[in-house]
């Protein structure tokens, strides 16, 4: 029943009740007003940093080996790790990521001979987190260009992740561990950016399929060819 109505019963009940017991009545409103304000106050939020996010893009992933082509079959690693505690980028105020886990895609393409989407082309494991074909959220179409990968969160200063990416095919590829994102108890989210810190990203190879790299491709992508 609205509280509203609560309200408007107890008053009609006083107003009509006979002289004798109106200041018993009185009370009775009193008491009856407290309770229902009480029932009718809002309940506190339970995501007070909703729209909060804070940034960290000072992380790098690797991978080896660095040699930029590798024969089908010989396995690709992919390790990285992100701190728990960072600077927020834009309010420049320390913060502590307190989710457990981050998680965010790890998209795959083929750049060469024909520019596709390239999941199927590897055997593409954990060795630390997990990774995960998400067929409840994404359809058989946009599960041909990326896998999620899910961070250990165990360790107490950082998350960390560890992956074997095995070639099936030959090719010219591009991986690109894109938005690592987490959301914490109080849904405030944090977002890591991370970019490959191998000396060499071999983009030559995206240059000579397309002529031109954006600043995006720049930051995310490593090139590799698979004989």
């Amino acid at each position: 029943m609205p509280c509203h109505r609560k309200y408007q019963n107890v008053g009609r009940n006083f107003f009509t009740a006979p002289v004798m017991i109106q200041n018993s009545n009185k009370y009775l409103l009193a008491a009856a007003v407290v309770i229902t304000l009480v029932q009718c106050r809002k309940p506190e939020t339970s995501c007070p940093k909703m729209g909060y996010e804070y940034i960290n893009s000072t992380c790098h992933c690797w991978y080896s080996p660095v040699d930029d082509s590798v024969p089908v079959g010989t396995a690709i690693f992919l390790e990285a790790s992100v701190p728990k505690v960072f600077i927020d980028e834009n309010s420049n105020v320390t913060v502590q990521n307190t989710s457990a886990i981050v998680n965010g895609p790890l998209g795959v393409g083929m750049i060469s001979p024909i520019y596709q989407a390239a999941v199927d082309s590897f055997e593409i494991t954990a060795q630390v987190g997990k990774v995960i074909k998400d067929t409840e959220n994404f359809t058989v179409g946009q599960l041909k260009g990326f896998r999620t990968i899910e961070w250990d969160g165990t360790p107490t200063d950082s998350f960390k992740l560890k992956i074997k990416i095995r070639p099936l095919a030959k090719g010219i590829f591009s991986f690109t561990l894109k938005q690592q994102s987490s959301e914490d108890k109080d849904c405030a989210l944090y977002k890591y950016f991370l970019s490959p810190g191998n000396a060499n990203q071999h983009l030559n190879y995206w240059m000579d399929a397309f002529g031109n790299a954006s600043d995006l491709v720049t930051f995310f992508t490593y090139c590799v060819k698979v004989y």
